[in-house]
């Protein structure tokens, strides 16, 4: 498996999309859980094990899976247009959608949060949550779901600054996708990661201004080991190989340690928490490069519809959360099934996001900045004719 011709690896267009994608069906299913996340609308209409155990699988590979393809894409691009240009594209790719969002998103997507705080986790009274949530709105909330932008600034900085003063790193192959033993190493030295400066076994999300250290060193690990894995693209045919193998390895790890860390995380682990953090570790790394070696077996070909999916997931992901959290918060109102409110919350904010893109950012400077110019199908048609 080489670079196509115009620099494009479809499968792992189509595997960053769905990354993101996923994250709306993560972002869903957390009311749901048995264990809900610390401040998020909790739905006691539905609890399952099963929506822990969806989240506990998806959030082991997808950012990872995300920063790895951002690295990979970072190197390709930094070889075809060079610093300065590259510098000017992430600009307006990364720096402009995030500040851009954190004042015209973020600001509704956290409302349904304060809400939800106010009016139903605290119980107060009408006049007193309103008082609460306009004080609260007007003060800093955190990124929510917008902090991978803002680590994506951390490591492109980092490898800016690392091409300069090392310059040979660029082509210097310090990994071999053919040899399974260096995939066994990266989930080793994430383990060390883990084990050195991470306090729990899972990783969890850290969105405040100032970056948690070792949140960094996490998911920076998987950026340098896609910029890595750029370096041996011609080896990328290793990987669906071995597809079958990765992802049974990651998900017999994953399945073993649900049950640890999740099904009876009320019981004390007695061997050591070190090995948890590195089983956590392994199992990340396989599934990220099992999942990856999906794509690129059955999806690495030209498709119109996961290029639009791609194009939009971006729009998608943006946008998603104030709709997802908001409807979580509705639906507590209603006498609506369970699994029908979480099929209701996929549809609707999966159909207003994709309608919002299509009338009003595909074909806009808003489509513009997030994934270039995108020409009207009759606008080719009569240019071709």
């Amino acid at each position: 498996m080489t670079l196509q011709q115009n620099n494009r690896i479809y499968g792992l267009d189509a595997l960053r999309a769905i990354a993101m994608l996923l994250g709306v069906l993560l972002h869903t299913i957390i009311a749901y859980k048995i264990y809900p996340n610390p401040s998020w609308p909790s739905d006691n209409s539905l609890h399952s094990y099963f929506f822990d155990g969806a989240y506990y699988l998806v959030h082991s590979f997808r950012m990872q899976l995300f920063f790895v393809v951002a690295g990979f894409f970072a190197r390709m691009l930094y070889l075809k247009i060079g610093e300065q240009a590259f510098i000017r594209h992430r600009f307006k790719r990364i720096v402009i959608p995030f500040v851009g969002s954190l004042i015209f998103i973020l600001p509704f997507t956290i409302a349904p949060f304060l809400y939800y705080k106010y009016f139903i986790a605290d119980g107060l009274p009408t006049a007193e949550a309103w008082a609460a949530l306009r004080s609260q709105f007007f003060r800093w909330n955190g990124m929510a779901h917008l902090w991978f932008l803002y680590y994506l600034l951390f490591f492109y900085g980092a490898m800016l600054v690392v091409l300069r003063l090392v310059p040979a790193f660029l082509k210097n192959r310090l990994l071999n996708l053919a040899s399974f033993s260096h995939i066994l190493l990266i989930g080793l030295l994430l383990g060390a990661i883990q084990v050195i400066f991470c306090e729990e076994p899972i990783v969890e999300v850290s969105n405040g201004i100032i970056p948690r250290f070792s949140n960094l060193l996490y998911y920076g690990f998987f950026f340098a080991v896609g910029f890595q894995v750029h370096k041996n693209a011609g080896q990328l045919k290793q990987i669906p190989q071995r597809t079958w193998l990765y992802l049974s390895i990651g998900l017999l790890l994953a399945t073993v340690l649900f049950y640890i860390l999740i099904w009876h995380k009320e019981q004390p682990f007695p061997y050591g928490i070190w090995i948890l953090k590195l089983g956590v570790a392994m199992q990340s790394t396989f599934l990220t490069f099992g999942v990856m070696g999906v794509f690129l077996k059955y999806l690495n070909r030209e498709s119109r519809t996961f290029r639009y999916i791609s194009d939009a997931s971006y729009w998608l992901y943006l946008v998603h959360l104030v709709m997802v959290s908001g409807l979580e918060v509705l639906f507590l109102y209603t006498n609506i099934p369970g699994i029908v409110r979480i099929i209701l919350i996929l549809t609707i904010t999966s159909g207003v996001a994709l309608v919002t893109y299509q009338w009003f950012i595909r074909y806009t400077f808003i489509g513009n900045i997030l994934h270039g110019p995108r020409k009207r199908e009759e606008h080719i048609i009569k240019t071709i004719a």
